[in-house]
């Protein structure tokens, strides 16, 4: 893992997530490079403004523009910013109920009020010009734009309502390009040095918003009900059927260019961006039901650059209010946001830490950022709240060895699977700066997010368990390894926008390892969708399509238990479509880079084979089968009795030497636009795929993995290595590891059971057994001694548990297993006891 160490180093430097410069002072050029050119007022057009054509009036009202319409009209108004200063003012609080009408007199504003919002604006404008992208475009975006202020159609597709693209949609990158003029010329912006405050730049600014103001829709069922008959096909106008593209999309690029611009906008343009920016953040007051976790953090934001714009002192405090209300724990069973375990759901019940919770933790740093000595930041639950997240989030990232760029973990990404990594969406990289955690930390002086920074230079080892969404993570030597669940409190995944319309297995107990990272890049075009790594199915038994993807778990007993060195996980299925397959498993993640898998009780009322997949990844390199190389037959699948299999340095050893392998050697095409909306070409990738295939359901499958190993040390631990398999049937599974004198066991029946076992550990125990009055997992580390317990279901308030045969008394524990609203049902709960007792 040192690499990982050095890449999160290299990765916290990438130009795309430059690192901020110190706010100690409110001076614009105390906040650029200092090889960049420094201007203390951000250049105007004055006389040289380019003639652009008349924009249309827009007459959306709400309770913003209400006030904000008022305000300008009064001699103590609002005043726009025609300098790196803010004019501020403030009216009364808005809400749904307690809006400001024509009559509402402004209030006072303190001196406070405006020196903090002049410290989050200059803090702003900081932050938007390092988001600002393609900075080497510049030259010949100002050479094709029109004369129209559009760019050609080969550059951007302009296509808008029902035909548009739903999800990324094409002509958002109007507006990106924008941006990234708007923040060269305002000066700051690493390589665009020679635009700052050039009238060129100015000028194809004013044509390109103005090419876009022209045709805002004003129709306002576009903005969230897009083909409909309150806003139906036809509509005239930009917008899009995905109430995201214009709400978040395109607002927030607006309201971040019109920030940087703002000197030198018309009093038509102004309007034009505080009535795209309004219409989005009063979504608030109409309770619209797509407003949750970061969906809520992304709308508020706009609101403060609408404050920050038009110098509403009001409308900052509640946008950082309702920032603040949300970075807090939801324990709540899928509720959006961050949940006690560290993990981030979104959509109800899906893990998403790699794409919302991505978008969530940075619109946090950066806000917050912002913010820091102010009114408007956190308080101490709130933060406590991000440093859960942020401590969750540092498990579920792998590093690609080629490339030096960290990923997220494929199975915290659920519909993005479908992206290629040159999309540049959440499968490219981490996108988060982690050198603004640092900072962060030291802003608010939280040792917790200090140490956190700490951690991800040194990664984290060891397994951990997200008992709020069905997950489990090994981190060991020079591998990680994921374990992605469902059950009643959780969902397998989602299709979206045509997104990822076959990933039905794909929380089927999926288990990817990642060694050099590039496993699984890319890939998911071409691999056969039956065969998602570690899951047990009835092959081709279940449509995959979008209409039928996404589904909430049919059974409760579905997590895990961990004592922070080892886990087990375990996993009652039954296929919530067409509840004709089920089965039960259980993996265990040991000491000493070993993992051991046990399946049982698989019922099946179809005619498919059953296949457990042991992997499908990358192929690279020499394939062992019973320590001989196998000499793949090119793109077939062959199929033999085996004991061992090797593969780019994970070792299988099968407890069965009737074990029936399959493997899948060769080149597999796909399109990536079968799967998503990408529009990159077809891929091809040199697969490996192997399988077991289940011949006798009544039979219990069992086997060991060693991730990380080469063949060598993987023929030696095949040999060395002594973990004894105790009972696997539809009651118990359970194994003694004797290198390491533990018990880790799974009791699936609601009323507990005994398991009795025989073994010679360091301290000579004799004939034994485990009673435990519930279905619970456990780990009994007769070494530390050690207790662990967890109740997968989340139904139990305690458990009995009583060990017999290793004193000469039973040991007897009463453990109170967390419950209620908390959301702390499933964590581990670990005691202690002595041999001497």
């Amino acid at each position: 893992m040192v690499n990982l160490a050095l890449s999160l180093l290299y990765f916290a430097n990438l130009a795309l997530c430059l690192p901020l410069g110190t706010f100690s002072t409110l001076s614009t050029a105390s906040l650029l490079p200092s090889s960049t050119l420094v201007r203390s007022t951000p250049p105007s057009l004055t006389s040289s403004t380019p003639t652009t054509t008349a924009l249309p009036s827009l007459s959306y009202t709400s309770n913003i523009s209400k006030v904000i319409s008022q305000s300008e009209q009064s001699t103590s108004s609002l005043s726009r910013s025609t300098s790196t200063s803010l004019n501020v003012s403030s009216t009364s609080t808005l809400s749904p109920t307690t809006s400001s009408s024509p009559t509402t007199p402004v209030s006072p504003v303190s001196s406070q009020d405006s020196q903090d919002m002049q410290t989050v604006f200059q803090r702003r404008l900081d932050f938007i010009i390092a988001s600002a992208t393609q900075v080497s475009h510049i030259a010949s975006w100002l050479q094709t734009l029109g004369s129209d202020g559009s760019w050609p159609a080969s550059e951007i597709n302009y296509t808008t309502g029902c035909p548009a693209q739903r999800a990324n949609w094409p002509a958002g990158n109007h507006w990106a390009r924008i941006l990234t003029l708007s923040a060269a010329w305002h000066g700051g912006l690493g390589g665009a040095e020679q635009y700052a405050g050039s009238l060129a730049v100015a000028s194809a600014i004013s044509s390109a918003m103005n090419f876009w103001f022209s045709q805002d829709f004003t129709v306002p069922g576009c903005l969230d009900q897009g083909g409909t008959s309150v806003c139906p096909c036809g509509t005239p106008g930009f917008w899009n059927t995905n109430w995201f593209s214009n709400v978040i999309l395109v607002p927030k690029l607006v309201g971040e260019s019109c920030l940087l611009f703002n000197t030198s906008l018309t009093p038509a343009q102004f309007n034009s961006c505080t009535t795209i920016t309004t219409r989005a953040y009063d979504t608030f007051y109409q309770g619209k039901s797509f407003l949750t976790g970061a969906n809520i953090l992304d709308v508020a934001k706009i609101g403060i650059d609408l404050a920050l714009l038009s110098s509403n002192a009001s409308l900052i405090t509640e946008a950082y209010g309702r920032i603040n209300a949300e970075i807090v724990i939801e324990p709540g069973v899928m509720v959006d946001g961050i949940k006690p375990d560290g993990s981030f759901g979104q959509h109800g019940g899906l893990l998403y830490n790699g794409n919302y919770g991505k978008d969530y933790s940075n619109d946090v740093l950066e806000l917050q950022i912002d913010a820091a000595g102010t009114q408007y930041s956190a308080d101490i639950t709130s933060r406590g709240a991000f440093e859960t997240l942020i401590d969750g989030d540092q498990w579920m990232v792998y590093l690609n060895v080629e490339t030096s760029v960290l990923h997220w973990d494929f199975s915290v990404l659920p519909r993005f699977i479908s992206f290629p990594v040159i999309d540049a969406q959440a499968t490219a990289n981490l996108n988060i700066n982690i050198s603004e955690i640092l900072q962060l930390g030291e802003l608010w002086d939280s040792s917790t997010m200090v140490d956190m920074y700490n951690n991800l230079v040194e990664p984290t080892k060891d397994a951990n368990e997200f008992y709020n969404n069905d997950y489990m993570v090994q981190r060991g030597h020079g591998y990680v390894s994921t374990l992605k669940m469902y059950s009643t409190r959780t969902k397998n995944t989602e299709c979206v926008n045509s997104q990822n319309p076959f990933g039905f297995h794909l929380a089927d107990g999926t288990l990817y390892t990642y060694l050099q990272g590039d496993e699984y890049e890319d890939i998911s075009a071409a691999w056969d969708w039956n065969l998602i790594p570690g899951t047990t199915i009835d092959y081709g038994a279940t449509p995959l399509d979008c209409a039928h993807a996404s589904w909430t778990g049919l059974e409760s007993f579905v997590g895990g238990v961990s004592n922070g060195k080892t886990g087990v996980a375990a996993m009652q299925y039954l296929n919530p479509l067409t509840q004709a397959f089920s089965w039960q498993k259980a993996w265990f993640f040991l000491d000493d880079d070993t993992q051991y898998v046990m399946i049982a009780n698989l019922i099946s009322n179809t005619n498919a084979s059953i296949y457990s997949v042991l992997d499908q990844k990358r192929h690279s390199g020499n394939i062992y089968v019973d320590d001989d190389v196998f000499n793949a037959p090119g793109n077939q699948t062959f199929n033999c009795t085996v004991s061992s299999l090797w593969h780019r340095n994970v070792g299988y050893l099968f407890d069965s030497d009737s074990t029936v392998l399959s493997l899948s050697v060769g080149e597999r095409t796909g399109a990536w636009s079968t799967i998503g909306t990408s529009a990159q070409p077809p891929e091809t990738v040199d697969l490996f795929a192997a399988w077991i295939e289940h011949q006798d359901l009544t039979q219990p499958v069992s086997y060991t993995i060693f991730p990380g190993t080469t063949f060598d040390s993987f023929r030696r631990k095949s040999e060395e290595r002594d973990i004894i398999p105790l009972q696997n049937d539809a009651y118990i599974s359970a194994i003694f590891d004797a290198d390491y004198d533990t018990i880790s066991a799974v009791f699936w029946d609601i009323s507990g059971g005994t398991l009795l076992f025989e073994c010679e550990p360091s301290f000579n125990l004799g004939p034994a057994s485990i009673t435990v009055s519930g279905n619970v997992a456990l780990i009994l580390n007769f070494r530390a001694g050690t207790l662990t317990v967890s109740d997968p279901s989340q139904s139990l308030t305690s458990v009995d548990v009583q060990v017999n045969g290793i004193t000469t008394t039973p040991l007897i524990f009463t453990v109170d297993l967390p419950s209620g609203p908390g959301g702390f049902a499933g964590i581990s709960v670990t005691q202690q006891f002595s041999y001497f007792a």
